[in-house]
């Protein structure tokens, strides 16, 4: 459907174009006949292609569609009597000088959407480079117009607009082209600002020479840009130019610093080669010219001083991103890994920037169901916001990014309240101690974020890796206490088993296959370990050890169903060492009561045999056999 559309359309173009050229009696028709198409044009890729924001090309529409009705009061007022062709000609300037100031809106709202001028730097180059060319277009062709006397003062102002105005156009449109060259939709709009450029400056000479022919080859630059500009807005490439882009930081290329080292050289060109043609520039031209000359110097010096600040801040970041990594290569708990995340970001942040910094936890027990949730395994993040759903960002598969705060989830926006932008950075920790997922969320302009994205990606990598190092150490000492536990235990007829506050099972000792039926996997949910009929006594010993603040233990005596269908004995007994940093769980003890009943009466038996009476029996047995 766009494909025939757009062939459709430049079928139609074609022919009108071809009338305004073969017919120009009919002029007026034709130019309103193309504005209008452009129009449409422009509103039907609106519709189609759906911009996020449309404010760009809504401008871009107005413009078109001034331009074409000042064409055709234009080529009216031509043909028509001094009575009526004296207002149509007024309405034309009118509608000329709307253009300009629509197209210029809708340009820079594009460039602006599309990072080319959100930087500082960006901008300043576009302002030399406009202040050049616009000296340049003075010299050549508004400097002849107002020599021009007589010409009225209005004409003269018009003339001036449409060649200073048609300059900004085409200057904004490269600088877009030279962030986006390969666009479709750039290219197009840069040939329809260039085309009308051309034709402006073309309309200026010839009514300095014999005057304006209607019909000439001069016009087709005014064609092409109609034609273009409908191009653009039809093409798929057109929602995209109007997505705001994520600002980035800008390096100082080598392209840029010969882009003001020419544009600072320009103005003693230009002076020195009038010297030598034509002799002293006039009064006038020399005030224009010192007036660029010493603009253009002021914004190469604020270039200049920009570049030194930003070094000044990209060493200072250095530093603090150096003392940040001595910090957590030091920690050792996730308390000191949070204490230093917020020392750094307020160091990387510019001075007396108001920002606002939190860690965004999602719990294990939110996504596997659990009941019990581990308050204690998180409890180092602070300020934290406990959400119910998953990180926005992953760091194994993204990098961190700037997003609009008010489009993160609304348990995260309504805790950061109005920030404009937030910087999301995962931390990606495994450890117990960590929770299972844990990220940083820094709020503060967007500007600011962007300026500091790199440094607090290199320092969330850095606190990960801390994280990471101190999950090694904690399973490391993990399997040392098993292996200790495990060589203890195993001498002994008790079980030892080591529930975590998210009802995992963190540690089991071997004799607990043996009592229970089944060996519990390390990680396993206890209620996959015991029978469903027994899981509430289970349930009510726990709660009863976790109310007791003296540490002692809760005791009970169980019959717990195997899974092969018969029946143990048990006494348990339960502590809640869930405060203990190398233990972190309750503890059941668990011990066979039949087993330890057998193992009383044969003591028994064998203190009897060992007694007067014992041996009396044994010796009269033998007396008599």
């Amino acid at each position: 459907m766009p494909r025939r559309v757009l062939t459709g359309y430049l079928a139609v173009q074609a022919a009108l174009g071809v009338a305004v050229f073969v017919a120009p009696a009919g002029a007026a028709l034709w130019w309103g006949l193309i504005g209008v198409l452009s129009v449409v044009a422009v509103g039907w890729g609106i519709r189609r292609h759906r911009p996020p924001r449309r404010r760009p090309w809504l401008l871009l529409a107005g413009g078109v569609s001034t331009l074409a009705i000042g064409d055709v009061c234009y080529e009216l007022s031509i043909r028509a009597a001094d009575t009526v062709g004296e207002p149509l000609a007024v309405l034309a300037d009118i509608a000329y000088l709307a253009t300009f100031g629509l197209l210029a809106a809708g340009v820079l709202s594009l460039t602006r959407m599309t990072v080319a001028l959100r930087d500082r730097s960006g901008l300043l180059d576009t302002l030399v480079l406009v202040l050049v060319t616009g000296l340049i277009t003075w010299m050549l062709v508004v400097a002849p117009v107002l020599a021009d006397v007589d010409l009225p003062a209005p004409e003269k102002a018009l003339r001036v607009v449409h060649s200073i105005g048609g300059v900004l156009v085409v200057v904004v449109m490269l600088r877009l082209t030279a962030a986006a060259w390969r666009d479709p939709t750039v290219i197009a709009l840069t040939v329809g600002a260039t085309g009308m450029l051309v034709s402006d400056v073309c309309y200026a000479v010839a009514e300095l020479g014999a005057g304006w022919q209607p019909g000439g080859p001069a016009e087709l630059g005014w064609y092409a840009f109609y034609l273009s500009w409908g191009v653009a807005a039809l093409h798929p490439n057109m929602a995209r130019l109007a997505t705001p882009a994520d600002p980035r930081p800008q390096d100082i290329a080598a392209m840029r610093i010969g882009l003001v080292t020419l544009t600072c050289l320009t103005v003693p060109v230009l002076l020195a080669i009038q010297a030598f043609t034509d002799g002293p520039a006039d009064l006038a031209d020399g005030l224009v010219a010192a007036a660029v000359a010493g603009l253009t110097t002021l914004l190469a010096v604020t270039r200049v001083a920009d570049s030194v600040a930003g070094h000044r801040d990209a060493v200072h970041r250095e530093r603090s991103l150096r003392a940040a990594g001595t910090r957590l290569l030091s920690a050792t708990t996730t308390v000191e890994v949070a204490d230093a995340l917020r020392w750094s970001v307020a160091r990387l942040l510019p001075p007396k920037t108001r920002h606002e910094l939190v860690f965004a936890i999602y719990p294990p027990a939110v996504e596997s169901g659990a009941d019990q949730v581990d308050v204690e395994a998180w409890a180092g993040w602070q300020p934290q916001v406990v959400i119910g759903h998953r990180l926005p960002v992953d760091a194994a598969r993204r990098r961190c990014r700037v997003v609009p705060t008010r489009l993160l989830h609304p348990e995260l926006a309504s805790r950061l309240g109005s920030a404009p932008a937030t910087l999301v950075a995962s931390l990606a920790a495994p450890a117990p101690s960590a929770g299972s997922g844990t990220a940083l969320l820094v709020t503060a302009t967007d500007g600011v974020l962007t300026a500091s994205q790199d440094a607090i990606e290199v320092l969330a990598g850095q606190a990960a890796l801390a994280l990471h190092r101190m999950a090694a150490t904690e399973e490391s000492a993990r399997r040392d206490r098993d292996r200790y536990l495990n060589l203890v235990a195993g001498s002994t007829g008790d079980a030892v088993m080591i529930i975590g506050s998210d009802g995992r099972v963190r540690y089991a000792s071997p004799p607990c296959g043996q009592l229970l039926g089944v060996e519990p996997q390390i990680l396993a949910d206890w209620h996959d370990v015991l029978h469903p009929d027994d899981q509430p006594q289970m349930i009510r010993l726990l709660a009863e050890a976790g109310e007791r603040d003296d540490g002692s233990a809760a005791g009970a005596q169980w019959v717990l169903r195997r899974p092969d269908g018969s029946h143990v004995l048990l006494e348990v007994r339960c502590r809640d060492l869930r405060q203990v940093q190398g233990v972190r769980g309750l503890v059941l003890t668990m011990s066979d009561l039949a087993d330890q009943r057998r193992r009383d009466s044969e003591l028994a038996r064998r203190r009897l045999d060992r007694s007067a009476p014992g041996q009396n029996r044994r010796s009269l047995r033998h007396r008599f056999r």
